[in-house]
């Protein structure tokens, strides 16, 4: 099957989709699919198609300031384009215009297509509703899918009802095999360690192992949609659970505009958070290995990667219940939800002093991570089976 895998956002750029389409083009030649990208972004000046880390690349971005990956007049490539591919497979942000020019350009065409969404649609669904472009991709035959159960209903909400239904979930896929290359173990007063035979602690003992110094980390942008602010304050309010039982601090990875503002906290100056910067991945890796736990409150997200590689390194996630990162942890086996930042540190501090969190370190070391890109290939692959060619009729 010959695969076209559209999107505004590629490499060189660094990102979730660019990341993901990448991947997933390597992923579907390996198990013999031909899938080629069709991307607005550029690579210096070339424009066309070219061989790219084994991938076929085809770059029909127009020069623009800033770089932004754009093309308003790619129609006319489009329907030169699409009639060699057996299917479409476009990948779809809040702002994709590239993205959405090709989605009217197959809609057009009775090509057959899939769209997966990849942002949080919440902010925009009235808009996109009303504009009733969306609904007319569905009425052509068009199949939505999203990265998470939470994308699901969010898709529907930029739909009218009639149009609305159960879409595919093809989560975002997590190599696995190099998140786990660690072997991590329990951390034993601040050294990584093997668990012991009688997993737990002993009744009563508020700080057992002699571990008093947890430490979480958390990889995110230092951007107001990623609640940096609340991370800082989260680690006043478990440190105020703790009082002089333990002490609790955060390295947060990852760098945006709010950082001169979260440098002058409190709580960065006086060392209980550590702004590190950006990482990479072997970086956070090597960071994971010496951690108790990640830590995200982001409530404004699709699926939630850097979660899902902690979790896959074998790290407790520390998250809010309203998150799709609960579609890949459960609430005191691999992780601590709750509905608000205050339960959700007084149940973090709850688990350090009476040592439930060392069980949930076990669990996360012996469960293997739900999400991989073997389960993300195979949904995307059954998610391919749903959609109707015209030579079916």
């Amino acid at each position: 099957m010959r695969i076209g895998i559209i999107t505004d956002c590629y490499s060189p750029h660094m990102g979730g989709i660019e990341t993901q389409t990448h991947n997933l083009a390597l992923q579907l030649r390996r198990a013999g699919y031909e899938a080629e990208v069709i991307t607005a972004t550029r690579a210096g000046s070339f424009v066309g198609r070219r061989l790219e880390d084994q991938i076929p690349v085809h770059r029909l971005g127009m020069p623009t300031i800033g770089f932004t990956p754009m093309n308003p007049f790619a129609a006319s490539l489009f329907r030169a384009i699409f009639p060699h591919f057996d299917l479409l497979h476009v990948h779809v942000g809040v702002v994709s215009p590239f993205a959405h020019l090709a989605l009217a350009v197959a809609a057009e065409g009775n090509i057959p297509t899939l769209a997966t969404f990849h942002c949080e649609l919440s902010t925009w669904a009235p808009l996109m509703r009303a504009s009733r472009f969306f609904d007319r991709l569905v009425e052509s035959g068009i199949v939505f899918s999203g990265v998470s159960s939470l994308m699901n209903s969010q898709i529907n909400r930029i739909l009218s009802p009639q149009n609305r239904r159960c879409w595919p979930i093809i989560p975002n896929g997590v190599d696995t095999h190099f998140w786990a290359s660690g072997s991590r173990g329990i951390r034993i007063n601040g050294q990584p360690g093997v668990a012991p035979n009688n997993v737990g602690y002993p009744s009563g003992s508020c700080n057992p192992g002699g571990v008093k110094d947890f430490q979480a980390v958390s990889a995110i942008r230092l951007m107001p949609r990623k609640r940096p602010l609340a991370l800082i304050k989260f680690v006043e309010s478990v440190n105020n659970v703790l009082g002089s039982q333990a002490s609790f601090s955060l390295t947060i990875f990852g760098e945006g505009a709010l950082r001169p503002l979260l440098r002058r906290q409190r709580q960065v100056t006086n060392g209980s958070v550590v702004l590190a910067g950006r990482q990479d991945a072997r970086g956070l890796l090597n960071a994971y290995q010496t951690a108790d736990m990640f830590i995200t409150l982001c409530l404004h997200e699709s699926f939630g990667i850097a979660a899902a590689e902690a979790r896959a390194g074998g790290l407790p996630v520390i998250v809010r219940s309203q998150s799709p990162i609960t579609d890949f942890v459960t609430d005191g086996i691999t992780g601590i939800t709750a509905v608000n930042d205050g339960e959700l540190a007084e149940k973090t501090a709850a688990s350090l002093l009476n040592g439930s969190l060392r069980k949930i370190q076990e669990n996360c070391r012996q469960q293997p991570c739900p999400v991989s890109w073997e389960h993300s290939l195979e949904a995307t692959v059954n998610a391919y089976r749903l959609i109707k060619s015209p030579a079916d009729d």
